[in-house]
């Protein structure tokens, strides 16, 4: 008995002295440059279970894998649109293209230590809706957080690949990508459910405008408990019916709009990532 008891007390002990599911908090720097036009930006992405949130200098998204919804919010205006995830129809074959876009990685044969930690770098490149681009990406499985973020982008990237008829072309490297380099070559824009005549419009602005390259790189990144409030839409904010197709570009890559981490921004305006 007294062992038994022991044992019951060992296991109390073992199990309070766990750490509460914790999330991770990520604080980027960006960098985007296109022709003699540059811009330097500030984001931040918290993840914990099956929520994410990207906060950037004009919108907020959300994304909550548990009941299938992506909220826009925008602060200014104090209003938001949602998104069903995964998504149907066109927005479907706009956001797989990025994803699988996404996932073409193969190791560069070089690390590089930042924001105090190590990371692993990775190669890819493709082609997206808005043309063709090349990255390099830095991934962390040491860093604060990196299991709990591997976790929900992969989830997310099967939620995807559940609900497309096209097939990936490769997996993202496990752990966190801590920075991006990337080049986008603007091409022939296809966008589903797009006019003609505004398809040509912006393929004809497309064709002049130069190379976009970006950079991200991660200054901050700790792993915490997260509220709820924390993913929550504020309830003084008004919900507006989503855009049309085309009106919005949704923004591919892990350090963005909210596809699986990998694609560059696919234009010189980071979104979300």
């Amino acid at each position: 008995m007294r062992k038994l008891t022991a044992l019951v007390a060992g296991m109390t002990l073992a199990m309070t002295a766990l750490p509460a599911a914790a999330g991770v908090v990520i604080t980027q720097k960006q960098h985007v440059t296109s022709g003699t036009n540059s811009r330097d930006s500030e984001q931040t992405i918290s993840v914990q279970g099956n929520k994410q949130k990207m906060v950037t200098e004009k919108h907020t998204i959300i994304t909550d894998l548990d009941v299938g919804k992506m909220y826009v919010l925008d602060p200014n205006a104090k209003s938001y649109f949602e998104i069903e995830f995964p998504p149907k129809g066109q927005m479907a074959t706009m956001m797989a293209a990025s994803t699988n876009a996404a996932m073409n990685f193969k190791k560069a044969g070089s690390s590089r230590d930042i924001a105090g930690f190590k990371c692993t770098d990775y190669n890819g490149g493709g082609h997206m809706m808005a043309g063709d681009y090349s990255v390099k990406e830095c991934f962390s499985t040491t860093a604060p957080g990196a299991q709990e973020f591997a976790a929900f982008e992969k989830h997310m990237a099967d939620k995807l690949k559940s609900a497309s008829s096209t097939s990936a072309n490769g997996e993202i490297p496990g752990g966190v990508p801590l920075a991006l380099d990337s080049t986008m070559k603007m091409g022939k824009v296809n966008i589903p459910g797009m006019a003609p005549d505004q398809a040509a419009k912006i393929n004809e602005m497309m064709a002049k405008r130069p190379p976009v390259t970006t950079s991200t790189v991660v200054e901050k990144i700790e792993a915490k408990k997260l509220a709820d409030a924390d993913f929550a839409i504020p309830a003084d904010f008004t919900k507006k019916d989503l855009p049309g197709p085309g009106s919005m570009m949704m923004k591919p890559g892990g350090m963005k709009m909210a596809p699986p981490a990998g694609a560059p921004a696919a234009g010189a305006s980071p979104a979300a990532h």
